[in-house]
């Protein structure tokens, strides 16, 4: 499978505390990609046999042509996975269409109450929103379709992995897959990432239960950005670097001209922002499957 990341959107309504997208969104939202760029982009990759994307950017379906997109996108064969903080799902007709195209979809969801929920992304109505969302989903999913959940880990919810899960199960979104994402100190997210950091050691206490609770309902569990060691040796097929793929992503740049460009980077692996430590030296897991601890990180724990 040859993968593509399509960043086709610089706006978003929401403020997560850990965006890592927030600069960009500053840099590009004057300068949005048009549907015919993107769809040249498709093209031109089709011929070169790529068959999967996941149009991101943040939020890549508030786009006023995005049920156009996907249409166009699946007449091009390609597999169509859309990373969302599921905003647009809260209208009846936008679930009708789109999923009749989106063979994947992941729905970020960091939060289990409504003080949780307005303390990772300041907005409350998004909680009462959820059952909403979800029942039109569920309502109008086609047979093809693949549900992620997508959980963001700070300093204020990473103990509380477990209470997420449940809530989202409880609410009957019926997702096959959960990602557990570290923050990535990127952007916004590095310029405060000491109010969101927290200790990977102490996550490492709440991991036993959080695989129970998956296994228990039967929900593939990936842990993302996080060092293999982290997942000792029982749980180390739940780490995401074991089952990452080579992609190419392509994104709005600033060139060294300071004009606005787009980018295409092609990533072999996860490692970017990362490095190992003394302790990795003699690691079994060092380079296969693991890609290291952020640098970041060092600034505020030992590891």
């Amino acid at each position: 499978m040859k993968r593509l990341e399509f960043h086709i959107s610089y706006i978003c309504q929401h403020k997560c505390i850990f965006c890592s997208e927030a600069d960009r969104m500053d840099n590009f939202k004057n300068y949005p990609l048009s549907l015919l760029q993107i769809k040249t982009i498709l093209i031109d990759r089709m011929k070169k046999w790529y068959n999967h994307v996941n149009f991101t950017g943040w939020e890549p379906t508030i786009t006023p042509w995005f049920l156009e997109l996907l249409k166009f996108t699946k007449k091009l064969w390609y597999k169509i996975y859309v990373w969302t903080n599921w905003v647009m799902f809260y209208s009846e007709k936008f679930a009708k269409e789109s999923l009749k195209y989106i063979d994947e979809l992941s729905l970020s969801v960091h939060w289990y109450s409504l003080n949780t929920c307005w303390k990772q992304i300041w907005l409350k109505y998004h909680f009462n929103n959820f059952p909403i969302i979800v029942n039109n989903i569920e309502k109008y999913k086609a047979n093809n379709n693949f549900f992620f959940l997508n959980i963001v880990i700070n300093k204020y919810n990473y103990f509380d992995t477990e209470k997420i899960i449940n809530f989202v199960i409880e609410t009957w979104y019926d997702f096959k897959q959960v990602l557990v994402s570290n923050i990535a100190p990127e952007w916004s997210a590095k310029h405060n990432y000491i109010d969101i950091v927290f200790d990977l050691n102490e996550f490492r206490n709440y991991i036993p239960n959080i695989i129970k609770k998956c296994n228990d309902n039967w929900k593939i569990l990936r842990f993302f950005w996080l060092p293999t060691c982290i997942l000792e040796e029982d749980f180390i097929e739940y780490s995401n670097d074991e089952h990452w793929e080579e992609r190419h992503t392509i994104e709005r740049f600033l060139n060294k001209n300071w004009k606005v460009s787009l980018i295409d980077i092609y990533s072999p692996d996860n490692s970017r922002e990362r490095t190992f430590v003394d302790k990795c030296n003699n690691c079994k897991w060092k380079k296969n499957p693991c890609t290291w601890i952020f640098k970041k990180y060092l600034d505020f724990y030992e590891f």
